[in-house]
């Protein structure tokens, strides 16, 4: 199953940003823009990162990394890989994007983490020129995880990061200072909003034209994957 939209489109539509691009302030066109998940290996499987209920499950800073986004698909500049190993929650592996400015776009080489040294960029096409492959570096996080695979090709919107409920599997994931303490299929609850949402939007359909302030909260909300426990 389809943890996400194949990267191959993605990797067609969102070639690497060129110096002058203007950074992402306002809902314009490159900022309505469909964002490369993070994703989340499973006994097995592999999964899309689709909600987060306590804060940021993981941020670069606290490794000493600055990322900057060079595509319209990622304008975190960053992709993270997480897994289970051993009942505690990791960072598995990390794809980065770190330069020296958006003039030259000159690699700076990151620093080693969990005695991992990155990679350069594989191809002329790479999103990201710092690859940490199997850091399994530990994460102390305490709350709850949605997990997705299985996207619905056809409510696929290119904008932001696609929610749960957009997946025919989710699995929620809870966590207490990095120990999982509950793995609960939460599929047919997801499958119960989907068909809520769909109803409501088939009979809601208007010719109004949305306000700014409606299109900018529509934008916020696309690229937030905090959810409520």
């Amino acid at each position: 199953m389809n943890a996400e939209p194949p990267i191959a489109r993605f990797r067609m539509e969102h070639q690497p940003r060129r110096p002058g691009y203007a950074s992402r302030s306002l809902p314009d066109e490159d900022a309505m823009t469909a964002q490369i998940n993070d994703a989340f290996h499973l006994d097995g499987d592999d999964y899309s990162l689709a909600g987060i209920s306590e804060g940021d499950l993981f941020d670069p800073s606290l490794l000493g990394l600055k990322p900057t986004g060079t595509c319209t698909a990622c304008w975190r500049g960053y992709q993270a890989v997480f897994g289970i190993d051993t009942n505690r929650l990791i960072l598995q592996t990390l794809h980065v994007n770190l330069i020296s400015d958006t003039k030259s776009y000159s690699r700076i080489p990151g620093p080693g983490i969990n005695g991992v040294t990155p990679t350069d960029a594989e191809g002329e096409h790479d999103w990201f020129n710092n690859h940490y492959n199997n850091i399994n570096y530990h994460l102390e996080y305490s709350g709850g995880l949605l997990i997705a695979n299985g996207f619905i090709r056809d409510l696929y919107i290119h904008m932001g990061f696609h929610p749960a409920w957009k997946y025919k599997c989710v699995r929620e994931l809870l966590f207490e200072n990095g120990r999982l303490t509950s793995n609960t299929d939460r599929s047919a609850q997801m499958a119960e909003i989907r068909q809520s949402f769909l109803a409501t939007r088939d009979t809601s359909h208007s010719s109004r034209m949305p306000s700014r302030n409606e299109i900018e909260q529509f934008v916020e909300r696309a690229f937030d994957r905090r959810y409520d426990m």
